[in-house]
């Protein structure tokens, strides 16, 4: 656990074991220095070395993402979530996500899944819970290559599978489409596996809500903006582009573990009012509970301009049905999944 006054969060590094079964390999405190000219409880970060264990993992993929600077070991596990549509002039960059798991399964904000449907750019289907693309229409995530190849870039990995809980309504006017009611604006999705059997880079969850008082700390793309394309001979074409983390820290000020039944405050499901500054973007991003050990919640629905937000519990969704009927925790239970399972009444 990091010490009370640390800025920094306690990151993993996965990999598969000789017994075919993923584990930790390595786990050390990322500190996270401000870049000049930013405020103490919200900022970008400066990056330097990270080596997250002494003893690199045999797979070269997992070799890779043990070292590197800081917001590479970063990004592989916080990543923006984007939508392209084919023709279009720009990446439209709509949220953050995070990794749970070593084969690809990954939380984000219901509100962020939907975007395409709710701003008019794309269509979800709305069966069962389940997500299709309709063709000419891509939803995913960015990751970052390893520096340590030499290629400077990211990899573009589309969403597999989604799932998101609640109603599809009709509006009360004729003109007026269907609405979605969230039973938690907690989404799930899964990648692609890696290739040659290297892992996702899991964050680590914690089933306990968070209390009133506790510190904690969001990190997303708080500042991403949509990323432009220049076509060369019908072949699209990307420029550098930024996409600084953003950390913000703040203090939980009230918890609503009841709020899917008593509708206590405007985010749906089991929430907490969490007083820090939350850009769009940083929505469904990871917020960090226990001095950065394991994540609690996830970023919802903030105020413009005010150092205050709402964030859903992660330890309720985490039992909310599959299609297949799986959850999140009973993937964790199997243990075939590589989620890191948390123990003590205190994470």
């Amino acid at each position: 656990m990091l010490a009370n006054s640390a800025k920094g969060i306690l990151k993993p590094l996965w990999t598969r074991r000789s017994d075919g079964r993923w584990g930790i390999h390595g786990l050390k405190g990322i500190m996270f220095e401000p870049k000049p000219g930013f405020e103490a409880d919200y900022f970008a970060f400066d990056s330097k070395m990270e080596l997250l264990t002494n003893a690199p993992p045999k797979n070269i993929h997992d070799m890779f993402a043990s070292f590197g600077p800081t917001d590479f070991i970063m990004k592989q596990s916080i990543l923006p979530v984007v939508a392209w549509i084919e023709g279009d002039a720009a990446i439209r960059c709509v949220g953050t996500a995070f990794i749970v798991s070593c084969t690809g399964y990954a939380v984000t904000a219901c509100h962020v899944l939907l975007d395409p449907r709710e701003s008019g750019y794309g269509e979800l289907t709305k069966g069962d819970g389940d997500v299709d693309i309709v063709s000419g229409f891509s939803m995913g995530v960015l990751m970052p290559i390893s520096p340590a190849t030499g290629i400077r870039g990211f990899y573009f990995i589309p969403f597999q599978e989604a799932w998101y809980w609640g109603t599809w309504r009709q509006g009360p006017l004729i003109h007026e489409g269907e609405r979605f009611d969230s039973l938690t604006d907690i989404a799930v999705f899964k990648l692609p596996e890696r290739p040659l059997g290297a892992a996702y880079q899991p964050l680590s969850l914690s089933l306990f809500p968070f209390i009133k008082a506790e510190h904690a700390y969001a990190i997303g793309y708080a500042a991403i903006k949509d990323i432009p394309i220049e076509y060369i001979e019908g072949r699209p074409k990307i420029s550098e582009f930024d996409w600084d983390l953003y950390v913000s820290i703040g203090e939980v000020s009230e918890v609503f573990p009841q709020n899917h039944l008593r509708k206590e405050v405007p985010t749906p499901g089991p929430s907490f009012d969490f007083r820090a500054r939350i850009p769009g973007k940083m929505s469904g991003a990871p917020i960090f509970g226990a001095k950065g050990s394991v994540v609690r919640g996830v970023v919802s629905r903030s105020f413009s301009g005010e150092k205050h937000a709402y964030g859903c519990m992660i330890g309720p969704a985490m039992t909310l049905p599959f299609t297949d009927g799986k959850s999140l925790k009973s993937l964790m239970d199997d243990g075939n999944d590589g989620i890191a399972v948390v123990n003590g009444r205190d994470l």
